[in-house]
């Protein structure tokens, strides 16, 4: 990231504001938070604690859910849960790649494996946001990675913590540089809990290009104006020196 020095001091001293929100790796197990981090991925913890809640009710297991449908998994969250079709279509694909590999909706695998094995294994699911990855790196294996979805990346462009020509991946994985691994849990959760009870926000650069194209576009048409009203007077003076000429004519011939 551009600026890297200044934007970690500003990082630094912007962490020492936030609010104490410490989280705990799902008790159900890594692939249960893996869910549960879909379920709050771009939407709140109130949100995502009500969504896990109806998936478990409405399943018997996990392999159960990974059968579903992206349509009937939006049936039990509800239509109007943020993002829902591309939420349960992203937490199908996932399942489905864990089946695959481990013939089980289970991480086993992963639990015996080394910190860049597992964050390999995880980072390459299909349907794999940086946000989920580095929840269930982090929280369930220990892997030092930080957690950061559109509504976190968004506020915190906002806040200037960010350059303002940072991406999504390296804003993740310059976060991931900045937190040691035993302390994600406390910034992670302290970051998320303020990043969602700030308003929506858009990017600064995509304001910046709608000002500059709106200011190219004033002056032309001001122009364009001034071109129609200057040209109109100049054809009716043409016209009536013609009919002067004509009447002059006519008054001669009769003579």
């Amino acid at each position: 990231m551009k600026n890297s020095t200044e934007y970690e001091k500003k990082f630094k001293t912007f962490c020492k504001k936030l609010p104490s929100a410490e989280v705990q790796a799902h008790e159900d197990g890594p692939v249960a938070e893996l869910i549960y981090s879909q379920m709050l991925w771009n939407a709140t913890t109130k949100q995502a604690d009500a969504a896990y809640k109806k998936l478990k009710n409405a399943y018997i297991d996990m392999n159960d859910l990974r059968m579903n449908m992206p349509h009937e998994t939006i049936e039990v969250i509800g239509v109007s849960y943020p993002q829902a079709e591309d939420r349960a279509r992203r937490l199908r694909a996932m399942l489905r790649g864990i089946y695959l590999r481990e013939h089980d909706v289970k991480l086993v695998s992963v639990a015996e494996a080394g910190k860049t094995e597992a964050k390999e294994y995880i980072q390459s699911l299909e349907g794999m946001s940086h946000f989920v990855s580095g929840r269930v790196l982090a929280l369930c294996f220990g892997v030092s990675v930080f957690p950061i979805d559109d509504q976190t990346f968004c506020a915190l462009m906002q806040e200037g913590v960010l350059h303002e020509e940072t991406d999504m991946d390296e804003a993740a994985s310059w976060l991931g540089r900045q937190v040691k691994s035993k302390d994600v849990s406390k910034v992670h959760g302290a970051l998320h809990a303020w990043a969602e009870s700030k308003p929506a926000v858009k990017k600064k650069s995509t304001k910046k290009k709608v000002a500059k194209k709106t200011a190219k576009k004033t002056p032309k048409k001001a122009a364009q104006k001034k071109v129609t009203k200057k040209s109109t007077p100049k054809k009716k003076a043409k016209k009536k020196n013609t009919t002067k000429k004509k009447m002059t004519k006519k008054k001669t011939a009769k003579k």
